[in-house]
């Protein structure tokens, strides 16, 4: 089994470890702080696999931001995304940009326009 691992390691969970088969690659980005359990952050992080199975990607990696109000981990991903001309990025939902409305719509376009990238919604399945 190959895996594919991508910026630190310490701070990415590695969900893909099949080739792609010719299927689109997507990132996942997901906050793993505010006293979120363990088995809370599995389920999200299911949860993003899931939908990318479901949409027809190979989900490469899930950048988990592990300190409360960074966004250290999303500058990581939008920086792999322009190395690699990926499009595609999935959150579990808008609220792991943020906690305001204001700060979950600047960061998801954030992310649109710096990488050229289209941002989606695992709660919301293709």
């Amino acid at each position: 089994m190959q895996r594919f691992i991508y910026g630190r390691p310490e701070q990415l969970t590695v969900l893909d470890g099949r080739r792609g088969g010719g299927r689109r690659r997507v990132y996942g980005y997901m906050r793993a702080c505010d006293g979120r359990s363990d088995e809370e952050i599995r389920q999200d992080e299911q949860q993003l696999a899931r939908w990318a199975e479901a949409a027809g990607y190979v989900l490469k990696a899930v950048y988990q931001e592990t300190d409360e109000g960074s966004i250290v981990e999303l500058t990581a991903l939008v920086e792999e995304l322009n190395a690699t001309g990926t499009r595609a990025v999935v959150v579990p939902s808008v609220e792991h940009f943020g906690t305001s409305a204001l700060l979950q719509e600047h960061l998801w376009a954030y992310v649109a326009h710096t990488a050229n990238a289209e941002v989606h919604e695992a709660a919301n399945r293709p």
